[in-house]
């Protein structure tokens, strides 16, 4: 299919080929677009690396917390749990850790939603006359999706960890301090 050219830049094209001067809207779009494109970029590659380092930071906690229960662990063993039962109580611990902090961003992001609106409200159109706006919003399919997607980061996270706790020999963890 053939692209169409279109009038404003055959028109420009040919200002410019008589020598004249010109400005379109779509040059400020381009930029404005280029722009954006770039603080997305930044934006995401900030979010991944704070998602890396919670990652990080949920696994820690799992190591600890087979570290602190080795014991524990090594008694469940000794009557009878299974590889499969250990890494499950893993993966639940770190399921509600995702699931409460993802509550806490839900609710920390409706928050802040609520004050920007305000203010937007307040300084840009109150003194214009205009009614209410919601500039921001929070539509359910996105705070329940980060909601869930916490939860699923945590049970990613935990992934090693448990399966160091299922790998705990019994003999060693009953003598160990």
């Amino acid at each position: 299919m053939e692209k169409l050219p279109k009038p404003s830049s055959d028109v420009r094209k040919r200002l410019d080929e008589l020598g004249f001067g010109s400005f379109s809207i779509v040059d400020q779009l381009e930029q404005l677009r280029t722009v954006f494109l770039i603080i997305n970029s930044a934006l995401g590659l900030l979010g991944g690396i704070s998602l890396l380092v919670a990652s990080f930071g949920i696994a820690n906690t799992m190591i600890m917390s087979i570290l602190e229960r080795t014991r524990e662990i090594g008694i469940m063993k000794a009557i009878g749990a299974e590889d499969r039962e250990i890494k499950l109580i893993f993966f639940v611990e770190a399921g509600v850790i995702g699931l409460t902090g993802g509550i806490v961003g839900a609710l920390l992001a409706w928050g802040i939603d609520a004050v920007a609106n305000r203010l937007a409200y307040r300084f840009i159109l109150q003194p214009q006359g205009a009614s209410y706006v919601d500039f921001f919003a929070l539509p359910p399919y996105l705070w329940l999706g980060a909601i869930l997607f916490a939860v699923l980061v945590s049970i990613i996270a935990a992934l090693y960890p448990a399966a160091r706790a299922a790998k705990i020999d019994p003999v060693k963890a009953l003598r160990h301090d």
